[in-house]
């Protein structure tokens, strides 16, 4: 079960429906100050909605903040993430997003609840 302060902090970030978060570091240091940690990883492309036919995504979210904007599911998955430490699993979300430099790519979080 996920601490009660996660659970807040989920309930006033997340983006969508998934655990998809602006400040993913945050998150991150508070989910695993709790005890709970990342199982797998799901990236998104943050990208103007009649773009989304050339993005790296397919489907997903509207940006509920800018509606010409959405949230558009990738290819890029890791799993296995939960034998890894925080350092382990920022250090992989900052060589995606560096792979990636002209596209505005976001995790989203499978968590031990």
């Amino acid at each position: 079960m996920l601490a009660k302060e996660v659970c807040k902090y989920i309930e006033e970030h997340k983006l969508c429906s998934d655990y998809l978060f602006l400040d993913w570091n945050e998150f991150l240091d508070l989910l695993y100050l709790h005890g709970s940690y990342v199982k797998q990883i799901l990236w998104f492309e943050h990208v103007l909605i009649e773009e989304q036919p050339n993005s790296m995504g397919a489907g997903g979210f509207k940006d509920l903040s800018n509606p010409q904007y959405m949230y558009a599911e990738t290819q890029i998955y890791e799993a296995g993430m939960e034998n890894k430490s925080i350092t382990e699993v920022k250090e992989y979300i900052e060589a995606i997003i560096a792979a990636y430099p002209k596209n505005k790519l976001i995790p989203s979080f499978f968590i031990k609840e």
